[in-house]
């Protein structure tokens, strides 16, 4: 009787994407604030926004037994639904900084932020769901 491996998240793919998401966080939000390191923490954002790419592909074959088809549209809305509770997640934390005064932006600073983040966020999420299913 075989015995059926659960999958276990990859420890150190969610590091590279709490520490991109972080480094690019803190890089967007230093430059709203006008700090001098913004530069640094896009830059540590990056490399890990590349370590994650690089992880990824190299788990590339770890797939399940899914048909092709069936595989790539269960990847597609797997990923818009991560995506959307990621951004609806930073959405809310933008507004309660917003309205508590902590930044200062117009509207159009913030549509930038959301929509540049919500293609950051969709990428990765699309990458994470192509590697674990």
């Amino acid at each position: 009787m075989e015995k059926k491996k659960t999958k276990q998240s990859d420890s150190i793919i969610v590091g590279a994407i709490v520490w991109s998401f972080f480094g690019i966080g803190i890089g967007i939000f230093d430059i709203i604030t006008k700090n001098d390191d913004a530069f640094i923490w896009f830059v540590f954002g990056g490399l890990s926004l590349i370590y994650l790419i690089y992880r990824l592909r190299k788990t590339k074959n770890n797939t399940n037994e899914r048909y092709e088809d069936e595989r790539k549209k269960f990847i597609s809305e797997k990923s818009k639904n991560m995506s959307f509770d990621i951004l609806f997640g930073s959405i809310v934390i933008f507004k309660i900084l917003i309205s508590s005064g902590k930044i200062k932006m117009d509207s159009y600073d913030v549509i930038s932020i959301i929509l540049g983040g919500a293609l950051i966020i969709q990428f990765i999420s699309y990458l994470v769901c192509k590697s674990k299913y």
